[in-house]
């Protein structure tokens, strides 16, 4: 393997002259990436719980806030030394206990690649069923066209990172298309009155309940984005051009996508988005509409699946492995979710609320090692060093502070959240789940690092 595949495809650090993706590349991935995913799906969530106005407030409010630390945690030090933020992650929490950050992050990333594929499913069957007799609730033809997205969305991914940005550069202009003319439908058969009088699918008798489990939803879709971008931003030509986009993309684009998302699903009285397209557009139009977000999705897919086979390399029987073969195991252990359509689909809200569980407090752990203990300083040539005595390597390759703050955090949430039942403590009404997690996290990582880690010697810490 070539220097250059062994850094695009491999642990290597990528050289400034090997990063394939300028800040208007890294755009369209993330504009792909935020509309073909968040955008139609959170919208369609958030219309189960608040109106037009809440869905608003929330979405700016808690996006932004989770899009800004997950991007300060993972863009910028992968951009500036060319590293997957697994690598990096040895840093933070040893040799090997990155790996139970990964362990984690895969099976949540099998779900999300999982989601995406069905929802390619629905569309397209959606689409047989305005042609023919086909039910739109054909449970075959929703894993058939499902596993049909699963197989192109590994011919891509197999041949890197140079196809996804072309696929990006295709996908994400169409995509603001279709926003803006979803929305200019809308506009023209409800006047922003009318809109902004439209009431919830299913909310909870307290509204401000409602409007806390929307924000925490926000700052979970944020956050969520925390397994992959590493892997990307490596990519990234500087700093600026891996960490801006993110704000344009994931947030900017993202809530504009949930807002209309929002509209639609209030309108329509259903959260499902592939329900959408047929009655907003009418039958040939909104077929067309239909094919090309069902399509869409498939952007989704190819970058998730990327970001998460690198970091599957932190294994050692994988770091060598041949990347299409890599890739094709990743898929074949994506199919078996896809033959449970109705459940994975419904559940998605419970989904996303699991991610900023484990997501926020890493986020949090992470910042803080990197811009407030290390300065922003790492030595990249321990981060490949196994054995004891090595820089990072602490105790037994395990980094015990950074380990027990993101457990500790993670089960305060759970106290203050349960995601599985939305069950809730009273503090929730006043600071979400995720936000006292987060705090918590990174002063427990500061703290327990001071006292015992730094005084030890391990882990590198003030080291030019």
């Amino acid at each position: 393997m070539s220097q250059h595949n062994e850094s695009t495809f491999g642990l290597l650090p990528v050289l400034p002259n090997e990063r394939v993706w300028n800040g208007f590349d890294f755009s369209m991935v993330n504009i792909g990436l935020a509309i073909a995913t968040w955008g139609f799906l959170i919208g369609g969530t958030l219309s189960e719980f608040v109106d037009l106005k809440m869905g608003i407030a929330a979405s700016i409010a808690g996006n932004t806030l989770g899009i800004i630390m997950m991007a300060l945690a993972t863009s910028i030090p992968s951009s500036k030394y060319g590293i997957d933020q697994y690598v990096s992650l040895r840093s933070v929490l040893g040799f090997h206990g990155v790996k139970l950050a990964l362990a984690v992050m895969v099976l949540i990333e099998f779900g999300w690649c999982a989601v995406l594929a069905i929802m390619f499913g629905r569309a397209s069957t959606n689409i047989l069923s305005e042609i023919t007799a086909l039910s739109q609730s054909s449970l075959v033809s929703i894993v058939v066209f499902a596993f049909l997205a699963i197989v192109i969305s590994w011919l891509i991914v197999a041949k890197g990172p140079v196809s996804i940005k072309w696929l990006n550069r295709i996908v994400a202009p169409g995509l603001i298309i279709i926003l803006i003319a979803m929305l200019a439908i809308l506009l023209s058969r409800y006047s922003w009155g009318e809109l902004l009088a439209l009431q919830p699918i299913n909310p909870a008798p307290d509204r401000w309940w409602n409007y806390m489990v929307v924000f925490e939803l926000n700052l979970a879709a944020g956050l969520s984005w925390w397994p992959i971008m590493g892997g990307l931003t490596r990519l990234c030509q500087s700093q600026r051009v891996a960490f801006w986009p993110n704000l344009l993309g994931l947030n900017l684009f993202a809530v504009f996508g949930q807002i209309v998302g929002l509209m639609s699903g209030l309108a329509l009285g259903t959260s499902d988005p592939t329900e959408w397209m047929i009655p907003l557009a009418g039958p040939v139009l909104g077929m067309i509409v239909l094919l090309f977000v069902a399509f869409a999705n498939v952007t989704s897919i190819t970058s998730l699946a990327y970001s998460t086979s690198m970091a599957l390399k932190q294994i050692k029987f994988i770091e060598r492995m041949d990347w299409s073969r890599l890739t094709f195991y990743f898929f074949a252990l994506t199919v078996p979710f896809i033959f449970f359509p109705d459940e994975v689909y419904s559940h998605f809200s419970t989904f996303l609320a699991f991610s900023g569980t484990i997501f926020g407090p890493l986020s949090a752990v992470y910042f803080v090692d990197f811009f407030v203990l290390r300065r922003q300083r790492l030595d990249i040539g321990s981060l490949y060093l196994e054995g004891d005595g090595k820089p990072y390597y602490y105790w037994g390759g395990f980094n015990w502070a950074g380990i027990l703050a993101v457990a500790i955090a993670t089960m305060i949430y759970f106290i203050i959240l349960d995601p599985l039942t939305f069950d809730s403590s009273t503090a929730f009404l006043y600071m979400t789940a995720s936000i006292p997690a987060i705090l918590l996290a990174g002063v427990l990582h500061y703290v327990l690092s001071k006292m015992i880690t730094v005084p030890k010697g391990l882990g590198a810490y003030g080291k030019p």
